[in-house]
């Protein structure tokens, strides 16, 4: 195509197009021509001037590489377009060939194959020699090769330059960022402008223009198919990746996923000072780099002095340029560390994410803002506009103008930065001298070993070093007390480990990563942030259920130990999580799903997947028209929904308007690989309930957590057991101390001590019963407790008994007192001819509860814990021949819950006898040490 090129005569002129001058800094090429053609369609697809930059209202030209236009006909954020992965992947490998200032490299393979790349951009000798300069980054990386001095770093640091990985479309409802960063890159590649030339002298830019590509290729059939079908409900993302869908930013402790490995595996080998992640959920430029807080209690305060420098200046710079709704603060807290982006925060780079308005889609239409969103605030003094007409190519303006600003500013501090990463690093390895602690020990005598070498994997996957003592070690814990005079809980004495045991030693670069994940968190329920972001608990000692030591004695780094080179070996199959009856042939089991979200059960997914685990995936619309369940199927899994109740889960979506196919067609390829349907909107239908009532009845288990756990109880799966009710507890996403009621129980198999570790998101619980009551709660009467006894208005005391008059003394018996987890015993009275009385085989069993309050919070946020305290966490109830596994906590999430997986797997295992009541367990007693989990 012959594209009309113009000369642009001189800064102010070529800026002129929307009245607006580029300001300071940021000139044009005065001797650069312009793509017209590509420059008008910019200026087409911009519903408002104000909603682009001189930055980004043209395109400069070149004779030898091509613009989006060139190779696809369209321009990125043009009306109605979204490249497939392959597409984006070929655009960044023409800008290869036909520039030597681009590099692209391959970084990974998704679950289903498909590639990620990661491109790099900057001057033709630094891409000539991107290797050298890893190299030398390496060095700044661990100052430990240098002999940690200075000087050698700051010679380094004039010889190095940084780089700033950028990566876009992790999340694949947010579709704006491939193309943003496909015009980003013809632009750092082509334009001439003083402030780019400076950026492509200075910054090695990474990009990773599609991060979930096996997601982004669906979202792009679900689009096409919407532009097939105009007028006509699409659609939602059922699924994005191959398992969890918006969780993939939730996956940087556990790196379960490919996508997570790939960039933490290019971040650290490129030796990259940022990762700065591309989302699109907040109007019209949110850059959350710097949040609210808590801050993440384990990064170094330089970090935090980073972010406020980018996110202001990012901010200052857009506002000049008059582009509205540009702000930072917020919203986000940034005291997770299981962002994809924290991933450069907790290895000594700087984490940022921008949230650019977009639109699920390239399509351009009015978007009306929530007073909360274009309210003006402090941290919001030009907020975006309460109406908008909004597309694609507005979000590609924002994403783009902020991406320049916050490149030429890291470009001007590019040696402050460098010095920066230098210290931090240096500043991690010195930990143990400083803050501390001085190491991490895993005991060679752990009995869980499958689940030991997971989480040491873990740690290896995330590049840190781990060592084994070659003899006994001692050392000597000091006593510590708090601000009010309190023990810690700290471990204190002299303590031995013996050879063999695994030491994580603090005194390496990436001891901060280690530091978050096995240490434990709080959060204070009094903090002035009030509403966290995610989870506020993951102490991963506690959750993988091993034996663990924090050891603030240096004198242990002295002793003798040998690096762990090679990958930590993990068994295989449920060996790995160590189920006792591991090996033992299992039974035939289905894992259901809704159409409402399949994320939170993606989790269970993979690690069926992982431990080679045979199922048959079903969905809540596959049981409706089978009536045989039983036949077919053992055990069936319903994990937690995520979304919706127990109606929706019945009725699905609304069937009003038209179907919503999700299969394969040759209008969708990439649909329907993992499961199909016809129409999304079903549910299971109140025929589903029976024949799944059926199952259970004819003796199969069915195992439900959370959401799915309320569902089987309101629709009478579990006689005897409901919710219990709540009114201040507050429980977000913590690690919470669970105690086993009794541990011979089947679902108990190979635990050997009393307290187990668990996830709760919200603080569910369930209380038991010995009457089926409808709907599984209790009667309005209830039954009288002496804990809930109150005495009438008399004689005496509160403690003493009222004494009518005129009549011998007759007194009454004593009232039953059952624990908060035990159900409470009927009398003759109640029981006589009450045919809501469950006989004594069919009574629901408590497996696990909550512990008292005082020990019940292990990790994160907790307040009102006396609601929660001894409640019943995992209950197994009796229907017909049957069982329902009933889980409070989710048993399997994110990859960090792996001390929860048996309850799981032993239920599945021994499905036949969950029945089985063998009596409370009088366990060993409680391993737990202060310090050690």
């Amino acid at each position: 195509m012959l594209l009309v090129l113009i000369l642009a005569l001189a800064p102010a002129l070529a800026a002129a197009a929307d009245g607006r001058d580029a300001p300071p800094g940021y000139a044009r090429a005065p001797d650069q021509a312009i793509d017209q053609t590509y420059t008008d369609l910019i200026t087409k697809y911009t519903t408002d001037p104000a909603l682009n930059s001189p930055l980004t209202d043209y395109l400069p030209a070149s004779d030898t590489v091509p613009t989006p236009l060139q190779v696809f006909g369209k321009i990125a954020g043009a009306e109605g377009w979204l490249p497939y992965s392959a597409d984006v992947h070929r655009y960044f490998r023409e800008l290869e060939k036909a520039s030597p200032r681009v590099r692209v490299l391959h970084i990974g393979d998704s679950e289903e194959g498909r590639e990620m790349i990661a491109v790099a951009i900057a001057d033709e000798a630094l891409i000539a020699n991107l290797d050298a300069n890893a190299a030398r980054l390496s060095k700044l990386a661990d100052p430990r090769r240098i002999d940690m001095d200075d000087a050698q770093a700051e010679a380094l640091i004039a010889q190095s330059t940084p780089v700033y990985y950028i990566t876009g479309s992790l999340h694949s409802t947010e579709t704006g960022s491939p193309t943003a960063l496909m015009e980003l890159g013809y632009r750092l590649a082509v334009d001439e402008a003083p402030y780019i030339r400076k950026i492509r002298s200075s910054v090695i830019t990474l990009i990773t223009p599609v991060v979930e590509v096996d997601g982004r290729d669906r979202k792009v059939d679900v689009y096409n198919w919407h532009l097939a079908n105009p007028g006509k409900t699409y659609p939602s993302l059922a699924y994005w990746g191959h398992y969890v869908a918006h969780d993939n930013n939730r996956d940087a402790m556990g790196l379960t996923l490919n996508l997570s490995r790939s960039v933490l595996d290019t971040y650290v080998g490129q030796r990259a000072q940022v990762i700065h992640d591309l989302h699109e959920s907040y109007a019209f430029l949110y850059d959350n780099t710097i949040g609210t807080g808590p801050y993440n209690a384990w990064i170094d305060p330089i970090l935090v002095g980073e972010w406020q420098q980018l996110g202001w200046n990012n901010v200052q710079q857009l506002t000049q340029m008059g582009m509205p709704g540009v702000w930072t603060h917020g919203e986000f807290d940034t005291w997770s560390p299981g962002y994809l982006m924290f991933m450069a925060a907790t290895h000594n780079g700087i984490s940022r994410l921008y949230e650019t308005y977009g639109n699920d889609g390239a399509d351009t239409v009015k978007r009306i803002l929530r007073p909360n969103e274009y309210s003006r605030t402090w941290y919001r003094p030009n907020p975006p506009w309460p109406e908008v007409l909004w597309s694609a190519r507005n979000n590609n303006n924002y994403q783009q103008s902020a991406l320049l600003t916050a490149l030429h500013y890291f470009a001007d501090n590019a040696p402050m930065f460098l010095r920066n990463f230098y210290a931090k690093s240096k500043r991690s390895i010195e930990k143990p001298l400083e803050s501390g602690p001085a190491a991490y020990v895993f005991p060679a005598s752990e009995k869980r070993s499958g689940s030991q070498a997971r989480l040491l994997r873990i740690l290896q996957l995330q590049h840190v070093e781990v060592s084994r003592l070659a003899s006994a070690a001692t050392v000597k814990e000091p006593e510590r007390k708090n601000e009010a005079g309190k023990e810690t809980g700290a471990a204190a004495g002299k303590r031995t480990f013996p050879a063999g045991s695994y030491v994580v030693r603090m005194d390496q670069p990436y001891s901060r990563i280690a530091d978050t994940l096995l240490d434990r968190q709080y959060w204070s329920p009094k903090d002035k942030y009030d509403a966290p972001y995610d989870d506020t608990g993951w102490s991963m000692g506690d959750l993988f259920d091993v034996q663990l030591t924090r050891v603030t004695d240096a004198s242990l780094l002295d002793a003798p130990m040998k690096p762990v080179d090679d990958p930590i070996a993990i068994p295989q199959g449920l060996a790995s999580v160590d189920v006792p009856a591991a090996g033992e042939p299992l039974p035939r089991i289905a894992l259901m799903h809704t159409w409402l979200s399949t994320q939170t059960e993606g989790w269970w997914r993979m690690e069926l997947d992982r431990m080679q685990v045979p199922y048959t995936y079903i969905s809540t619309q596959d049981i409706t028209h089978d009536a045989s369940l039983r036949a077919k199927y053992d055990v069936i899994l319903f994990a937690p929904v995520g979304r919706g109740n127990t109606r929706q889960i019945i009725d699905g979506l609304p069937m009003w308007g038209n179907a919503l196919p999700w299969k394969k067609t040759d209008l969708t390829p990439n649909l329907g690989r993992i499961d199909a349907t016809d129409d999304m909107r079903p549910g299971m239908g109140e025929t589903g309930v029976a024949n799944l009532k059926k199952f259970v009845a004819e003796g199969g288990l069915l195992v439900a957590a959370g959401d799915s756990a309320v569902f089987a109880i309101d629709v009478g799966l579990a006689p005897g057991v409901s919710v219990a009710p709540t009114e201040k507890l507050k429980v977000v996403g913590s690690v919470l101390q669970a105690d086993f009621v009794d541990r011979k129980h089947p679902v108990a198999d190979g635990y050997n001590r009393d307290e187990l570790a668990v996830y709760s998101e919200g603080g569910l619980s369930f209380q038991v019963s010995n009457l089926a009551t409808p709907g599984g709660a209790p009667s309005k009467r209830g039954l009288a407790t002496a804990r809930d006894f109150e005495r009438p208005t008399g004689r005496g005391s509160k403690q003493d008994v009222d004494m009518p008059q005129g009549r011998p003394f007759v007194a009454a018996a004593a009232l039953p007192d059952p624990k908060r987890w035990e159900a409470t015993a009927l009398n003759e009275e109640q029981a006589r001819n009450n045919p809501w009385v469950i006989p004594t085989a069919q009574r629901p069993q408590v497996v696990l509860r909550f512990a008292d309050a005082e020990q019940l919070l292990v990790s994160g946020l907790l307040d009102g814990a006396d609601e929660l305290a001894g409640r019943a966490a995992v209950v197994n109830a009796r229907y017909g021949t049957g069982n329902v596994l009933l889980f409070a906590i989710n048993p399997i999430w994110r990859g960090g819950t792996i001390g929860s997986y048996p309850l799981v797997f032993n239920a599945i295992l021994h499905h036949d006898r969950l029945g089985e009541s063998r009596g409370p367990a009088r366990g060993e007693a409680g391993q737990r040490e202060s310090g050690q989990r």
